[in-house]
């Protein structure tokens, strides 16, 4: 299973604002490269907090679909809370399967209801192994930072894709695209640059784990 994320980030290493504003931080041209990679996907994976601040179906381009890939896209949304009260009339939609993973305390008939289905798990490497079942190969990781964080811990992303946008957006708190509980110095996790491109003021980047 190959395990990527993309996100656009800040020059500051924001990938939001301290309020959670829903807004773009890269250009037309990332979120073009955007559907590229999610053509490429089975899942595309979030978290909870993600899901909220723009609560809409995660679909692949029209006639982009990477030959192999599962007919429709898997959002699967990792929560503790559960994603039904801020699902709005997007859902349900017939060109994504919404899978929603979390405790045991999630309403299941309620996100039934919406068309989602719901398993329980205790991380986000049973989500993988969970997304594995379901026949998904390449699972396409989209945020927020502690997802991104906990994969990165386990050594279980693989390739981070990111957008380097020539913006400042400040704010103590404010996410970034790795948060968590933070690695020690001993612990700091290391990738290497394989890919840059750049278009206009912005700076695509591929990072692969070191082997």
């Amino acid at each position: 299973m190959w395990v990527f994320s993309n996100t656009a980030v800040s020059l500051d290493g924001r990938i939001g604002t301290v309020n959670d504003d829903h807004f773009c931080v890269g250009t037309d041209q990332d979120r073009r490269r955007m559907g590229l990679l999610r053509a490429k996907a089975d899942a595309v994976l979030i978290g909870g907090q993600t899901f909220r601040m723009g609560p809409h179906p995660i679909v692949a381009p029209a006639g982009l679909q990477v030959m192999g890939a599962q007919d429709r896209l898997i959002n699967a949304v990792m929560t503790r809370n559960g994603i039904v009260d801020h699902m709005g009339d997007d859902w349900p939609d017939d060109r994504v399967d919404l899978r929603v993973f979390g405790p045991s305390s999630l309403d299941v008939s309620a996100h039934e209801a919406r068309g989602a289905s719901v398993h329980v798990v205790d991380d986000a490497i049973d989500v993988l192994a969970a997304l594995r079942e379901l026949g998904c190969e390449r699972v396409l990781v989209e945020g927020g930072g502690d997802l991104i964080f906990s994969l990165v811990a386990a050594g279980r992303l693989d390739t981070i894709f990111m957008t380097l946008a020539p913006r400042i957006i400040g704010g103590v708190g404010a996410p970034s695209l790795a948060d968590g509980i933070g690695f020690s110095p001993d612990s700091i996790q290391d990738f290497r640059l394989t890919d840059c491109e750049q278009l206009g003021d912005e700076l695509f980047l591929r990072y692969d784990q070191k082997e």
